[in-house]
């Protein structure tokens, strides 16, 4: 199926025990809830919430950006390791922004060529359009990979 929306999926194998993970999670991902345990926020690779059976975690950072992937793990004991299945998607408040300027830029364009036969304007609009998607993809892209080499460094 094909989604509006920019994600992408990934399964990883650990040679940790689930004990050896859980212990990872609990050094690399700062807590949302409760009580940080006398560590330097600074050495935290990632925000969020696990538990055994997986975790939804972001990108901790320094300056904001909208299009951080929000990334929910399930984990699958097995007897190499542990099997991680990835999911990296858009905040849900990022979704409901780029639904946003997607739908208004399209009604400019129906407005302008629709309405006033101003095609010029009409494609404009519409280029604009495909330049907001297309950068908020692309974006979002670049955002994964630094993700995914973080993610790295926690699951190493």
């Amino acid at each position: 199926m094909i989604s509006f929306y920019p994600s992408e999926k990934e399964t990883r194998l650990v040679v940790f025990t689930q004990e050896q993970l859980n212990d990872n999670l609990q050094k690399f991902i700062k807590p949302l809830k409760g009580e940080v345990q006398k560590k330097e926020s600074k050495d935290f690779l990632f925000n969020g919430v696990w538990n055994k059976d997986g975790f939804s975690i972001s990108l901790k950072l320094k300056i904001t950006n909208n299009f951080i992937p929000i990334i929910n793990g399930t984990f699958l004991t097995s007897e190499g390791g542990v099997l991680i299945r990835l999911t990296y998607e858009l905040f849900p408040a990022t979704k409901k922004l780029l639904m946003f300027w997607t739908i208004l830029t399209l009604l400019i364009t129906t407005f302008f060529i629709g309405l006033h036969q101003a095609w010029l304007y009409g494609a404009i609009s519409f280029g604009l359009c495909l330049v907001n998607f297309i950068l908020s993809k692309e974006n979002f892209k670049l955002q994964v990979r630094r993700s995914k080499r973080m993610l790295d460094k926690m699951l190493s």
